[in-house]
């Protein structure tokens, strides 16, 4: 996976993999709900840009700070992801246990694109590279 740096701080990354059309998200520590909606536009706006169709999540290292963010993300984010032409999130979970709670929590509401969460990359990896 030949990764480009789209955008970089210390707690969040996004990069391009632009042989698999999609985008690679890291996002670790704490999170408040200013934060995290930032990152999601960050997202969109890169989606938006690179055409990406699928995104691999990485929210191993996130920390708490979701749960006031959790329908958002499940109801808007990701149905603003489908207009985009996204088809597929793998999205790793938090180690930690309250943001792994919140992640729950988000996908009770998403209803598109197609997502499904792992516990490891490597396992989303081969599930996001599967699916056509």
């Amino acid at each position: 996976m030949a990764l480009r740096p789209l955008f970089e701080t210390p707690n969040f990354v996004i990069s391009h993999d632009a042989a698999h059309q999609w985008l690679y998200v890291t996002w670790r520590g704490e999170y408040d709900c200013v934060a995290a909606i930032t990152g999601c536009i960050l997202i969109l706006r890169h989606v938006e840009q690179t055409r990406a169709h699928k995104i691999l999540n990485d929210s191993s290292q996130v920390l708490d700070g979701w749960n006031e963010v959790a329908r958002w993300v499940g109801e808007n984010f990701f149905q603003q992801l489908t207009t985009q032409g996204v088809v597929a999130v793998a999205w790793v979970k938090a180690h930690d246990w309250p943001a792994q709670a919140a992640i729950d929590t988000v996908m009770q509401y998403v209803t598109q694109p197609l997502v499904d969460t792992f516990d490891d990359t490597v396992t989303a990896y081969r599930w996001l590279d599967n699916i056509r």
